[in-house]
């Protein structure tokens, strides 16, 4: 059905780690219906009820992705190094006419109060502070401010995305981000609430690989949406030429 969906098979998702979750404590209940069960108190994803919802989300993606595919990621997981790996995805996907998937910015460390409700307020206050002199103090708690303000350079321009990509639980962004009519693509390990995010790829948000794997996911997702409307296209250019075909006959016979 889908002609970039062919390599998603159980083998791949094994080696990948996605069947991985945390602690059985922590489990969700709404995703008990996704678990096949604990190994060493660690909740297992049962990568068969899992094959059902990774198709719905890969053709709901494909929909709409043709339209929209401006992202800002937030990944502020203490177990793995986030900003090497945002790094390493925004030189990927950062703007030109060769990528399917633009990303405008991404946080690494914490979520910072404001971004979105207080846009305009937050913006002045960033410009005020890099355009005045400080002294050693307060050049100090500026720079720890900024630390975390450093993946949003290219989020100036565009600062309300098409998407939001949430790597892990956040409860001070998801809050804020009710408020606001974004769709969030969630990456859901099973200590998270699925019913906080619109789009919900289940698997384990502490491995390295199986981030990547959501990425390209998303990307083959983007590719798909291209082809049809392609095709599309295409259908609707041979549609008008028969239409105007028929319309010339009609007129030499009258």
């Amino acid at each position: 059905m889908y002609k970039n969906f062919y390599n998603f098979n159980i083998i791949n998702l094994i080696k990948i780690r996605l069947h991985l979750g945390h602690k059985d404590e922590t489990l969700n209940f709404y995703l008990t219906s996704y678990i096949y069960g604990t190994r060493h108190n660690i909740n297992i994803y049962n990568l068969d009820s899992l094959w059902k919802p990774y198709r719905y989300l890969f053709y709901s993606l494909t929909q709409i992705f043709f339209k929209r595919n401006t992202f800002l990621i937030i990944g502020t997981n203490p177990n793995l190094p986030m900003t090497s790996i945002l790094k390493k995805l925004m030189e990927e996907y950062t703007f030109n006419e060769n990528n399917s998937i633009y990303i405008s910015g991404y946080i690494d460390f914490k979520w910072i109060g404001g971004l979105f409700t207080n846009w305009k307020i937050f913006k002045v206050f960033v410009n005020y502070i890099i355009d005045r002199e400080f002294t050693f103090k307060k050049k100090y708690k500026f720079q720890k401010y900024f630390f975390f303000l450093k993946g949003l350079t290219l989020f100036w321009k565009a600062p309300v995305p098409d998407f939001i990509i949430l790597l892990d639980k956040n409860k001070e962004a998801l809050f804020e981000l009710k408020k606001f009519p974004i769709p969030i693509i969630g990456l859901i390990d099973t200590d998270m609430d699925p019913n906080n995010v619109l789009f919900k790829f289940f698997g384990n948000n502490d491995a390295i690989e199986n981030i990547e794997f959501f990425f390209n996911f998303l990307k083959e997702a983007f590719k798909e949406g291209r082809l049809k409307e392609q095709q599309l296209f295409y259908l609707l250019f041979i549609f008008k030429i028969k239409n105007k075909l028929l319309a010339r006959n009609l007129c030499n016979i009258i």
